[in-house]
């Protein structure tokens, strides 16, 4: 964790590009808890945009949220998940110092989330403000399963999570898949039921924690993206999100 008062903080960037001072006051306690955490993360998150503060931030946040109580480490929590996403979409180089402040970030602050997902009576928690109930959802997604999954999720609130891109390698794309339609050339999964316990496979757990906030925008797409689609013109079968990640590196 690099300290508040090191001169990294003044080349830092974020979308007010004083992302330092918001943290300085949640540290100290200064202002209202609630006000400042979002401030902060729409600093940090502002158009799923990344910014090199938010390697430098997580730590920090990750320390705090252990002094919190469970609602407010769950508003924390919801707050930062679209800052953590976006690094998806500019992947750090391992080796670097933010690389290593990212990283530590994550590994303090997954047991948190893992704990709070669990924990007795959160379905109450996450049902009482349905849309923190959501995010909180989305930011463990990115916390705990596949980034770029989670950024992709993102990206979809866009269209209130009812169509995405897809492409295929033989040229093929559709920018506008309406998953309300059930296309054709998409295969569902049946995704499980979620034991409240095990994190092994992120389609089920994500599902399980929407549920849990009562969600209905973003649980009717899931077993579309976790599934797989065929190819209306060439016939060939790929992964859904394999499909979505083409079309962005082919744009």
């Amino acid at each position: 964790m690099v300290d508040l008062h090191a001169p990294v903080w003044q080349t830092l960037t974020s979308a007010g590009n004083d992302a330092d001072k918001w943290l300085r006051c949640l540290m100290n306690g200064e202002g209202d808890l609630y006000e400042t955490i979002e401030i902060l993360a729409e600093n940090l998150s502002h158009q799923l945009s990344y910014y090199s503060a938010t390697a430098y931030v997580l730590p920090h946040l990750a320390a705090l949220c252990q002094r919190l109580s469970d609602k407010e480490q769950v508003f924390l929590i919801a707050q930062i998940g679209a800052a953590i996403a976006a690094e998806a979409d500019c992947p750090l180089s391992p080796g670097t110092e933010a690389f290593r402040e990212f990283e530590e970030g994550l590994t303090r602050l997954r047991p948190q989330v893992r704990r709070l997902a669990t924990a007795p009576g959160i379905a109450d928690l996450l049902r009482k403000e349905p849309e923190i109930g959501q995010q909180f959802a989305l930011s463990a997604l990115a916390i705990l399963g596949d980034r770029k999954h989670a950024f992709a999720i993102y990206l979809m609130s866009g269209s209130c999570w009812e169509e995405a891109a897809a492409a295929c390698c033989c040229g093929w794309n559709d920018e506008t898949c309406c998953f309300a339609e059930e296309p054709d050339f998409l295969e569902p999964v049946t995704v499980d039921d979620w034991d409240a316990a095990s994190f092994s496979a992120e389609a089920v757990w994500f599902q399980g924690l929407l549920t849990l906030a009562g969600d209905e925008e973003i649980s009717p797409i899931l077993p579309y993206v976790y599934g797989s689609g065929i190819c209306p013109e060439c016939g060939r079968r790929e992964p859904y999100w394999t499909w979505f990640d083409r079309f962005y590196q082919d744009c």
